[in-house]
């Protein structure tokens, strides 16, 4: 499929709304978008290191090992080094823009699998403005995640096109890819196994074809083993076991997963869930003129590994979409295509419908935007009091963090010993390399202590009495509610155990003064 000088420029427009949309949130915010800080002490640890991968990572003074896949870590500790740019200003802004390359990434791909540049145009126009394809690419984790889906992305497509042109150079880069994929996000590499698989037999099913497939992914295997070979010498298989299991913790069960797909809400739009609805006609189209991989792809991903999985689902959704809008939506708007309302003014229905589409992708991600802001993301109160834990409490204080929030989607817990190089001791992240079985036993600590955020002081004594720990301080993020303050900060604020040190609208510290 050939583009004329139209389409480029269309596609030029596209990706620079996409990246509008991408970068728009960053640059409201003062911090890196949510989540992060996990990642952004390794960074800072294999600097320290002199750009060698280091055995254990220094976060939250817990000895975690260094197992997690390095490559967008070496990425950003490089530019660091040669731009003179902060970890954290990179962390708010490249994010965004490595998200917004997916966009023409996903066009070639959709190219190799749809049967029009119409399809594949409309299909990318989609993926723009699919909440769900970036919000989580554009915060402070997507390091890993914004690279891991750019190069899972460009793997797929190069598999696609060894199918069909076998040759050394296509081997090679599919090995690229795929070694790139491992070497940058666990999840991305499940998701690309699932997809090759499908692809194998949507495509090839040749005993040829077969044997370009292993051959490229044991080069994968080879590209990446100067990665997993240390880290299996220094910790065994563990880290890659304790993966394997705590990815499973929050996941829920087959019946629910398939219960799921009637709900049919994957995109996260906050309004209309316009692109859902075409995706879904298109799938249905679809398996009535005989398509159905892209259908099987998209329900595959949610049986096999949910978790991550909603962002994966993005890709073939948004092919559905587009196949829906080439096929079926505007042909039959443009059946009739110009209206005459009042026998005196005329539009386009077709082109009407792409503008709302346009209109709509806007206003949809810019309000996903804005809440990743407004209520994930860490506010300069938020700042000045973790900066204040590190300059006026000693090294060795051991913190509880209670903040309401969910165990892997908590911005505060995460940053905290990130930022103040102090122990926080119910914070889970990093925990999933430890091979020990607990991780799902720190997430149910972590989410009894949570619920102490609407009781008393002594049912923060007890938490610490059930799990065995000891501790100095409670840090408390208000939420907002200082006006009508939660029960937990009045208890501790009238308790003789307890003496606030630091207080403000958004954040209390309070030191333990009496130990039970």
């Amino acid at each position: 499929m050939k583009l004329d000088s139209k389409d480029i420029l269309l596609i030029i427009f596209i990706a620079a709304l996409g990246l509008f949309i991408r970068i728009s949130a960053p640059l409201s915010a003062i911090f890196p978008l949510n989540d992060g800080g996990l990642f952004y002490k390794m960074i800072l640890d294999l600097q320290e290191n002199h750009f060698v991968l280091p055995m254990f990572t220094s976060y939250n003074n817990s000895s975690l090992p260094f197992a997690y896949p390095p490559l967008a870590f070496y990425f950003f500790a490089t530019v660091s080094e040669i731009f003179h740019i902060s970890i954290l200003n990179l962390m708010q802004f490249l994010p965004s823009i490595i998200s917004a390359l997916t966009i023409p990434a996903f066009l070639l791909l959709s190219r190799e699998i749809l049967d029009t540049k119409e399809q594949a145009i409309y299909s990318a126009l989609v993926f723009t403005f699919i909440p769900r394809a970036f919000e989580w690419l554009i915060m402070g984790g997507g390091v890993t995640r914004s690279l891991g889906f750019l190069f899972a992305i460009l793997a797929k497509r190069q598999y696609i096109i060894l199918i069909s042109s076998p040759s050394p150079r296509n081997l090679i880069l599919s090995a690229l890819f795929s070694g790139l994929v491992i070497l940058t996000h666990p999840e991305a590499s499940v998701h690309l196994i699932i997809s090759l698989v499908l692809i194998y037999f949507w495509k090839s099913r040749t005993v040829a074809g077969l044997k370009n497939f292993i051959s490229a992914g044991l080069g994968a295997l080879i590209l990446s083993a100067p990665w997993w070979l240390v880290v299996v010498m220094r910790h065994g298989l563990d880290p890659f076991f304790a993966a394997l299991i705590s990815s499973n913790q929050d996941s829920y069960n087959l019946v629910a997963r398939v219960l799921v797909l009637f709900r049919f809400n994957f995109t996260d739009e906050p309004y209309l869930t316009l692109i859902s609805s075409l995706g879904l006609i298109g799938m249905f189209v679809m398996i009535a003129r005989g398509k159905s991989a892209i259908p099987i792809w998209f329900c595959l991903i949610q049986l096999i590994e949910p978790r991550g999985g909603a962002l994966y689902m993005m890709l073939p959704l948004s092919l559905a979409a587009g196949f829906a809008l080439q096929q079926i939506i505007l042909p039959a708007l443009t059946k009739d295509m110009l209206v005459d309302t009042f026998t005196s003014f005329k539009f386009n229905v077709a082109n009407s419908f792409i503008g709302f589409i346009f209109l709509y992708g806007i206003l949809s991600a810019s309000s996903i935007s804005n809440k990743i802001v407004q209520q994930l993301t860490l506010t300069e109160n938020d700042l000045d009091a973790l900066a204040w834990v590190q300059e006026n409490t000693p090294v060795q204080s051991r913190f509880i963090v209670v903040t309401g929030g969910d165990p892997l989607n908590d911005s505060t817990s995460e940053w905290f010993p990130a930022l103040t190089n102090r122990s926080s001791i119910a914070t889970i992240f990093g925990r999933e390399r430890i091979n020990d079985g607990g991780f799902g036993t720190s997430i149910s600590s972590y989410n009894n202590l949570q619920n102490c955020f609407t009781r008393d002081d002594a049912c923060i004594d007890q938490w610490a009495l059930d799990n065995n720990v000891e501790f100095n301080y409670v840090y408390i993020k208000k939420m907002g509610q200082s006006q009508n303050p939660n029960a937990l900060l009045e208890s501790l604020r009238n308790s003789a155990n307890y003496i606030f040190v630091y207080e403000t609208n958004e954040v209390g510290v309070l030191q333990r003064i009496n130990l039970r």
